[in-house]
């Protein structure tokens, strides 16, 4: 027996001898074309037995839409805004809505600019975990960070401190807890999306997945990081009419 069918036999025992139906999407913009081919590639490839791959293009018109379902995606068209975070929350959570309409088990989250390892599904769902991702790094100017938040912060009303995990940390145990997770390669369990929709707040500079992980505390809910996981990030800075995302 292969590793792919000990990961494959574990999943089954946590789900009544079935594999549990996973959709498989994120946001996209015609501002990540540069990628798209070699991302939705890897979707298609991706070695889990149930899972459905579902895209939401906010483009300003359909244009970008049409060429990612000349792929053989689904996308669903959502609202263009001149804020990107309106526009993100909007895609996630048309996403959302989606994967509960249908009746999933649960939502991996990977966005338009992370290519996973072909088994990332197994190697998420074997944890048994409401919330449990990999990780990867962002490039800030001058500096590269991972994105994972041991605790967070909260000075002057708007100014969030993030405070990673330490290395010997990571390096110590596979899977460890912490705050805040990579949105960009995230598992979700359907009772947190029954629970949570994405958003942001008008006096908040920060993005919908920082809050999404305070509401998950609020909520309950662990989060978990597989170490081991790091996957790439195909991160381009770029200024879009006054943004840098």
């Amino acid at each position: 027996m292969n590793y792919l069918d000990e990961l494959q036999d574990k999943i089954k025992t946590f789900n009544n001898g079935t594999f549990p139906k996973v959709l498989v999407g994120a946001p996209n913009n015609v501002r990540k074309d540069y990628i798209l081919e070699r991302y939705i590639n890897r979707l298609k490839e991706l070695s889990y037995q149930n899972y459905e791959i579902v895209l939401a293009d906010n483009s300003k018109d359909d244009t970008y839409k049409s060429k990612i379902e000349g792929f053989g995606i689904k996308c669903l068209k959502t609202a263009w805004y001149e804020g990107s975070r309106a526009r993100i929350v909007e895609s996630r959570n048309a996403i959302r809505q989606y994967m509960l309409d249908n009746n999933f088990d649960y939502y991996l989250s990977i966005e338009a600019d992370v290519i996973p390892p072909r088994d990332i599904i197994e190697q998420l769902l074997q944890h048994n975990k409401e919330i449990v991702g990999g990780w990867y790094y962002v490039c800030d100017p001058g500096k590269a960070r991972p994105c994972i938040g041991s605790t967070w912060t909260l000075v002057d009303g708007d100014k969030l401190i993030n405070n990673p995990p330490v290395g010997n940390q990571m390096g110590m145990y596979r899977l460890i807890k912490v705050f805040l997770g990579s949105m960009g390669i995230m598992l979700f369990k359907r009772n947190v999306m029954e629970k949570i929709k994405f958003q942001v707040y008008e006096h908040f500079s920060q993005h919908d997945d920082t809050w999404f992980f305070f509401a998950a505390e609020n909520h309950g809910f662990d989060v978990y990081v597989d170490t081991d996981l790091l996957v790439a990030h195909f991160q381009t800075p770029m200024q879009w009419e006054g943004e840098t995302r």
